[in-house]
């Protein structure tokens, strides 16, 4: 991952910078975080997973009930 500091508009960037290419086209991508934040990446995406999962089973459970 790459860093990059330039300004945008009036606000300075510096924040890491990701770069990836799909197909012929270049993607680039800023990461930013909340410092504020109260829950740890970790818990974001276990959280995130644990939301998907209920919903594939809710509709997973929709879909055998309308057979």
């Amino acid at each position: 991952m790459a860093e990059m500091k330039e300004k945008v508009g009036c606000i300075e960037q510096d924040t890491p910078l990701v770069h990836r290419k799909i197909g012929s086209t270049t993607y680039l991508v800023r990461v930013h975080f909340n410092p504020d934040s109260k829950e740890t990446l970790q818990q974001k995406i276990q959280r995130m997973l644990a939301n998907e999962v209920q919903s594939m089973d809710l509709n997973s459970q929709i879909e055998s009930n309308s057979v």
